[in-house]
């Protein structure tokens, strides 16, 4: 019996209305939000987000879920930026009954309603949280009393049995009758406390199982039945809720033997309705268990057989077919779960064996073969076959059914065809161009089933390497080929002709490219029989086409860097250019009413803006030396450390200061020596360096400090500059040191694209390795190693 809740019972709705739902102000973050949420027991399901009384947007589980994947910091953000503006709203006076949110809840997957009066401010909350909690307040006596059931076959309570935990059962006194009932009992039954240890057994359940209740409490009582001990819980959760649990379990005997039980299991109640343990009825069904074991494993043997079998119903007028192995299905064709009572054209033909045999009463004993059958699968396969019919007699000796035994003889079939099959063949290579002839099989494989010898001239194996196993083309090709292969050869069974190229390995090692042509041969039926056609090697011609190919993409990309140059260079020159042209002509204009410090600030503005363009114009001209591999390299005798230092004074001389007088960015340089002389091309390095050292400034943020390394290992000397910028994308690391490329987060900080190309390009003209790694938002690390010798 369950608590009916009709929903027109529900009057007023209003009833079902939050008058005070959990709300939050547009400013509060998404941190205190979540932490709102989760201060309630359970956490409350979401939030709503207020300002003026209006309600902006919803915060739930699912939104903060979404906020994880984004990334976004939850200390920082606002609710605003991750809410769910999508709420649905009703004013007041359009509540009706409760099928409308019902059907609200349907059309918007549970969204909560949130109900407004006519100034669009904020009333209430109806959520099926709010109509469960109604529910539960309003309804919870009927709950209690559908599920109050007391089944005295059951049922049985404390009070009757006046048991003592330490006592054995002989010391009931005032439940004799109740006794007698359970020890007559046939079914084994056993009565626990709520920790599952026994308290009572009956004889049937000792005879029956071979454990007293010594020995089970010893072994954990009524637990020791359960392996796993979420069913257990499961059970022990279901008693507490005065439900009727039936379970079929798998025990260990004494004698370390396997029993099958079905077992029941009720709770136990005292006189005020209590739960104070658990009865549980349980009947041994070992032998029913492997008696539908063995059944089972005996249809998988039939199911498995690599013969059809499949069983008819003499009985009946039609004979149809009331059982058929999935090898039966495959071979003719059928259905076997369409087919099963009915009948069809298969049926027929083995009715008619089927009557012949029994009008043959003297040979209605024995086995009886029928003329050969070709039949078709359900994806058009063509399939011979012979069968064989044997009786099946019941009790009374009556004839009740035939077993029909499918043998399946296509290949010997096939071999009748063979004559045809050579005939056109013959006929296909008269008229062949230059090339290796075959035929292969039109299975899944397409295995080659005839080749020309001149194929050992085209690939190095020999015939019968070829056509001997069965999978040798197939695994030969190209594995990036073999799909194509697969979707293309099978066009044969619809068009005229295929035409494939596809790359295939040879004996040496070496991948030529095929051109293949097929046709399908059939009979004079239609039926498909072979796929014939012929191969040539055009290699050499696909080489020329790559090579073709190359050249057209040598030149796209050449047209690409031209137009990526040319905006490049209008982009960069353009705003040095405008500061100049606009500087000039305040000077030229308003130089005699200014003070000198803005004149000062104007000509430096100029002065900074020629610098960049300077910057600009030869890294360029050095990108196009590098590209021409003109680039002139003129090894000098260097103290790097020194050098670096020097080097670091003039990137923080033209490095802007702040308001404070400070640099934005702090550069430290560390090194594990007080001099490392080699012998390098200083204009070279000086590219290397100033490059991924302005890089470096170009990308922090003001604050932050720049370490830069330099130390001597055996025979090559490191850089290391490490930032604490903005950090590399992933997806930018493999295109990182491409020209006139930038990162997808430089936003508008200004740039070239040129710096890191200049930097590889150098790093390549003296020998050396880069290596980056990098973090979105935590910084990035460069490192770059030279080979040198050392001057001592």
């Amino acid at each position: 019996m369950q608590a009916a809740f009709p929903v027109s019972s529900l009057q007023p709705v209003e009833q079902l209305i939050d008058y005070t739902p959990l709300t939050v102000t547009s400013e509060t973050t998404v941190w205190d939000s979540i932490r709102l949420m989760n201060k309630y027991q359970p956490p409350a399901p979401y939030v709503l987000v207020v300002e003026n009384w209006q309600v902006l947007g919803l915060f739930s589980w699912g939104d903060a879920l979404g906020a994880i994947e984004s990334e976004i910091n939850f200390r920082n953000s606002k609710i605003t930026e991750v809410m769910n503006t999508s709420v649905v709203k009703l004013e007041y006076s359009q509540l009706q009954d409760i099928q409308l949110i019902l059907n609200i809840f349907i059309q918007f997957k549970g969204l909560p309603v949130v109900i407004q009066d006519e100034k669009k401010q904020l009333v209430g909350c109806i959520s099926p949280e709010t109509i469960l909690n109604f529910l539960f307040k309003e309804y919870k006596s009927k709950i209690r009393e559908a599920e109050d059931y007391r089944n005295i076959n059951h049922q049985i309570t404390w009070e009757n049995f006046h048991l003592n935990k330490t006592s054995e059962i002989e010391d009931l006194d005032s439940s004799l009758d109740l006794k007698q009932a359970l020890e007559s009992s046939s079914e084994g039954i056993i009565i626990t406390d709520l920790t599952g240890q026994v308290i009572y057994l009956n004889s049937s359940f000792t005879k029956m199982f071979n454990y007293t209740r010594k020995q089970l409490n010893a072994l954990g009582g009524f637990s020791f039945f359960w392996k796993d001990t979420g069913e257990y819980q499961e059970l022990l959760a279901s008693i507490k809720q005065r439900k009727s649990c039936h379970s079929q379990l798998e025990i260990k005997a004494p004698d370390d033997g396997i029993l099958y039980i079905n077992t029941r299991t009720d709770a136990v109640e005292d006189v005020t309705g209590k739960i104070i343990g658990m009865i549980s009825i349980n009947s041994n069904i070992t032998q029913e268990f492997k008696a539908q074991k063995a059944c089972d494993l005996t249809n998988k043997a039939i199911a498995a057989s690599s013969n059809g079998i499949a069983i008819f119903d003499v009985r009946l007028p039609a004979k149809p077919i009331v059982y058929g192995n999935p090898e039966f299905q495959r071979l003719s064709g059928n259905n076997t779960s369409a087919t099963l009572g009915v009948t069809n054209h298969f049926v027929e033909d083995v009715n008619q064996a089927i009557n012949r045999l029994s009008q043959r009463r003297s040979e209605i004993y024995s086995k009886e073969y029928i003329p050969i059958i070709r039949n078709y699968c359900e994806n058009g396969q063509e399939y011979w076959y012979q069968l064989n019919l044997s009786p099946i007699f019941n009790h009374k000796k009556k004839l009740t059914h035939y077993v029909c035994i499918q043998t399946d003889i296509t290949k010997h079939k096939l071999v009748e065809m063979s004559l045809y099959l050579t005939q056109e063949k013959l006929q296909h290579l008269l008229f062949s161009n230059t090339g290796v002839i075959y035929s292969s099989d039109f299975c899944a494989d397409y295995s080659i089933t005839f080749i020309s010898d001149n194929i050992f001239e085209m690939i190095g194996y020999e015939t019968d390497e070829i056509v001997s196993d069965s999978t040798f083309w197939i695994s030969h090709i190209h594995p990036d080929d073999l799909q194509l292969f697969l979707r293309e050869l099978p066009k044969v069974f619809t068009q005229n002709k295929v035409i494939i190229e596809y790359r295939f390995l040879d004996k040496n090692g070496n991948y030529i490219w095929i051109y293949e042509q097929s046709k399908l041969v059939k009979d004079h039926n239609n039926n498909p029989l072979e796929i014939v056609g012929h191969r040539i090697d055009i290699t050499e011609r696909k080489q020329l086409e790559e090579d073709f190919k190359q050249a057209l993409e040598k030149e796209k990309e050449l047209n690409e860097l031209k137009t990526r140059f040319i905006s490049m260079t209008s982009h960069e020159f353009r705003t040095p250019l405008s500061t100049i042209l606009s500087s000039s002509e305040l000077l030229e204009n308003y130089r005699n009413n200014w003070e000198e410090e803005k004149q000062l600030k104007h000509f430096n503005r100029i002065r900074i803006a020629v610098k960049h363009m300077t910057n600009l114009l030869n890294d360029v001209l050095f990108f196009g030396k590098a590209e021409a591999e003109k680039v002139d390299c003129n090894p000098v005798d260097i103290d790097l450390v020194e050098y670096s230092r020097q080097l670091l004074e003039d990137i923080q001389i033209n490095q802007i200061k702040n308001e404070f007088g400070q640099l934005d960015v702090k550069i430290n340089l560390n090194t594990n020596q007080n001099q490392i002389i080699v012998n390098l091309d200083e204009r070279t390095l000086a590219h290397i360096l100033n490059n991924l050292l302005s890089n470096a400034i170009k990308y922090s943020q003001p604050g932050t400090t720049v370490n830069f390394t330099v130390s001597a290992q055996k025979q090559q000397v490191v850089f290391e500059i490490e930032d604490e910028g903005i950090g590399i994308p992933s997806e930018d690391l493999p295109c990182l040191f491409d020209s006139f490329h930038r990162c997808q987060n430089v936003g508008n900080i200004q740039g070239t694209g040129l710096g890191l190309s200049i930097v590889k390009k150098c790093v390549d003209i003296l020998h050396g390795k880069i290596n980056v790694t990098s973090k979105v938002g935590v910084g990035t690390k460069f490192t770059v190693t030279i080979p040198v010798i050392f001057n001592i």
